[in-house]
C-alpha cells in the first residue's frame, strides 16, 4: 500500500479532496504561504463530464473517467449545512448559509449542498493566502451569484476586486437566448495590499480603427478557448480544460517571480 505524505511541498502535486489535505496542512502550521489561488471547481452545472486520462502510448487508445458535476442534498450535505450554522462566528459562511436554508431548502436544495461544500474550502483557502495574496474563483452563470455573496463572507465585501468576464466567442444553437459564451473570474484579495501587476495586451480592432493596437488590459478578456486553438491537438484533454493563456495572465497579474501559486481543484 503506498503511503500518500501530505506534509506541504512547494513544486508539488496532491491528489485527493484538497479540503482534508489543506485541513492536514493546518494542523502542521502551515498557514499563510500561498501568493497566489486559482480554482476551478465543481459549477453545479447539473452535467456530466468524460475524460480521457491515457494516451501517453501509442497503443493505448485512453481510458475514459468521468467526473459528476450534480449536486443532491444527501445526508452527508445535510450534516455540513447543519455543522456551518452551528459553529455560528467560528465559520465566516455560517450567517449566508443560515440565512440561504429555508428558501433552498425548500426551491434548489442542490445547490444549498454545493454551497456548502464550497464554503468549507473556501475558508480553508483564505487561511493559505498571505496577506499581500489574492484569489481567482472561476464560475459560470450556473452559481456565479451564490458565489459572490459566498466570496463576500469568505474574503469580506471590501476586498472584491473584478468580475472579470472571459469572453470565447464562437457559434450557438440557442432559439429562444442568446448564446451563452462567457464564464466568470470572481477576483478577491485577502487585505487591501495585494500584489497586482497591470498588463498590455492587444487591442480588438473594428472598422475605422486608428488608434493604438495595444491597450490596458480590462476585466473584458478575449481569449479562445482551448478547442479553437492550437492546444486542443495536445494529447491531454478534458472537457473543462482552460487555456493556458487565460492561466498565465492571472499568474502575471497577481504574482511575482519565485511566489507560490495554488490551484486546488486542477
Amino acid at each position: 500500500m503506498t503511503t500518500i505524505n501530505l506534509d506541504y511541498q512547494p513544486n508539488a502535486a496532491y491528489y485527493g479532496d484538497c479540503e482534508e489535505i489543506i485541513q492536514d496542512w493546518k494542523e502542521q502550521g502551515v498557514q499563510g504561504i500561498i501568493d497566489l489561488i486559482y480554482l476551478d471547481p465543481p459549477f453545479n452545472s447539473n452535467r456530466n463530464y468524460g475524460a480521457p486520462t491515457s494516451k501517453s502510448k501509442k497503443n493505448d487508445s485512453g481510458s475514459l473517467d468521468a467526473f459528476t458535476d450534480m449536486w443532491t442534498y444527501n445526508m452527508k450535505a445535510h450534516e455540513r449545512v447543519e455543522r456551518i450554522i452551528k459553529e455560528q462566528k467560528l465559520h465566516p459562511a455560517h450567517l449566508l448559509i443560515k440565512s440561504l436554508f429555508p428558501y433552498l431548502k425548500e426551491n434548489d436544495p442542490g445547490m444549498l449542498a454545493y454551497l456548502s461544500y464550497m464554503a468549507d474550502r473556501l475558508r480553508l483557502l483564505k487561511g493559505l493566502l498571505k496577506e499581500t495574496g489574492s484569489i481567482y474563483l472561476h464560475c459560470d452563470p450556473s452559481a456565479n451569484y451564490y458565489l459572490r455573496l459566498l466570496l463576500d463572507s469568505v474574503f469580506g465585501a471590501k476586498n472584491f476586486r473584478n468580475e472579470i468576464v472571459w469572453h470565447y466567442g464562437g457559434t450557438g444553437n440557442q432559439t429562444k437566448s442568446f448564446p451563452a459564451k462567457h464564464d466568470s473570474l470572481l477576483f478577491y484579495s485577502k487585505a487591501n495590499n495585494h500584489k497586482f501587476n497591470s498588463q498590455i495586451v492587444p487591442a480588438k480592432k473594428t472598422s475605422g480603427w486608428t488608434g493604438k493596437d495595444t491597450k490596458k488590459c480590462d476585466s473584458v478578456w478575449e481569449i479562445n478557448t482551448v478547442f479553437q486553438s492550437k492546444e486542443r491537438n495536445d494529447d491531454w484533454q478534458y472537457p473543462t480544460r482552460k487555456p493556458l493563456p487565460l492561466l498565465d495572465r492571472i499568474i502575471q497579474a497577481s504574482s511575482n517571480e519565485g511566489d507560490v501559486v495554488l490551484d486546488p481543484f486542477c
